[in-house]
């Protein structure tokens, strides 16, 4: 959605109207974190239903929610690179599907400790 503002140049005709930055990346940080907060919350209530029994269950739905946010930083780092909104969905979906292959080496027992960091540290 952003890449689409930027090619057709709401944002500009939004700072000429008089909305300055951070009214308008605000707004942007408050959409997604209720869309965050709503998607979070309906998950954990669905896992509520005989699949969270041994779980601190407020833990559960902060793991959800925490892991919304740092995929929405995603979203908006990859986003700022991007010019055009076909490409920027094509490759943004990529990482994200191809950051998950980043996994499986923090499951195996010979890769460095270090590494493991690195790789726990991305969404």
């Amino acid at each position: 959605m952003i890449v689409k503002e930027k090619e057709s140049r709401c944002k500009e005709s939004m700072r000429m109207m008089g909305m300055n930055d951070l009214s308008y990346w605000l707004s942007w940080f408050v959409y997604y974190t209720i869309l965050n907060t709503v998607i979070a919350t309906i998950s954990w209530a669905v896992l509520l239903i005989n699949v969270i029994n041994y779980s601190n269950i407020w833990f559960i739905w902060t793991y959800f929610w925490l892991y919304g946010e740092a995929v929405f930083g995603q979203i908006m780092m990859i986003q700022s690179l991007f010019s055009k909104s076909k490409f920027s969905g094509i490759v943004a979906t990529i990482i994200y599907f191809g950051g998950n292959f980043l996994a499986f080496p923090v499951y195996d027992d010979d890769v460095s400790y270090n590494l493991k960091l690195i790789l726990g540290c991305l969404p």
